[in-house]
């Protein structure tokens, strides 16, 4: 790889690391106590505190999300030869979806003891599976320069899977939200998982 190549691949990833740094920024601002008028005393104070928990159950999820998101995108990157304008807009087009999250957050958050629960639920899984579609592209454009090995195959079988798992989750929020969270949360281990071999140099 050239020098000019090393630097257009550093300032890809200088870029995207703001983009997720600023995502998960966005994801703590939901974290602000709305507390009444009532909360006087202590007592008051931790249980209005308390009933909040799905907002910190969204965000320690959608943090913890982000941060595979953030390792796995670090590790593919280390795919790259050359970054050319295919491979500039489908990580453009990924960092559009990941500015996302905090939304679909915010929005699960609200909704997560409520009716409209699954529907928010629905709305949180389907964009995971645009986002795994938009690594799918980046992951395919990335392992055309250079000859696939065993550690790219299995990169990719795990990328595909990621479709119809996600997929399958947004279907199953309509019936049962916490079944789609525990799906997705099963492939953010799966890749978590798969990423340290690309890491340890494996």
């Amino acid at each position: 790889m050239s020098d000019a190549e090393r630097t257009d691949s550093a300032r890809l990833e200088a870029f995207s690391d703001g983009v997720f740094a600023v995502v998960i920024t966005l994801l703590a601002l939901d974290l602000k106590p709305e507390l009444t008028d009532a909360a006087k005393d202590s007592h008051t104070l931790l249980w209005q505190l308390a009933s909040r928990w799905p907002t910190y159950l969204a965000f320690v999820t959608s943090f913890a999300t982000v941060l595979i998101m953030w390792i796995d995108h670090h590790g593919i990157l280390k795919f790259a030869r050359r970054v050319d304008t295919p491979v500039l807009f489908a990580n453009g087009f990924l960092m559009l979806l990941t500015t996302l999250v905090p939304f679909t957050t915010a929005l699960l958050s609200a909704h997560l003891m409520e009716p409209s629960g699954s529907m928010a639920g629905a709305l949180y899984s389907g964009l995971f599976v645009l986002i795994n579609v938009a690594y799918n592209l980046l992951w395919r454009l990335l392992r055309r320069q250079q000859p696939p090995d065993a550690l790219e195959h299995r990169l990719t079988w795990h990328y595909r899977l990621g479709f119809p798992v996600y997929l399958a989750a947004t279907v199953v929020a309509l019936w049962s939200l916490p079944l789609s969270l525990a799906m997705c949360a099963g492939m953010w281990a799966l890749w978590s998982a798969n990423m340290r071999p690309v890491h340890d140099g494996v």
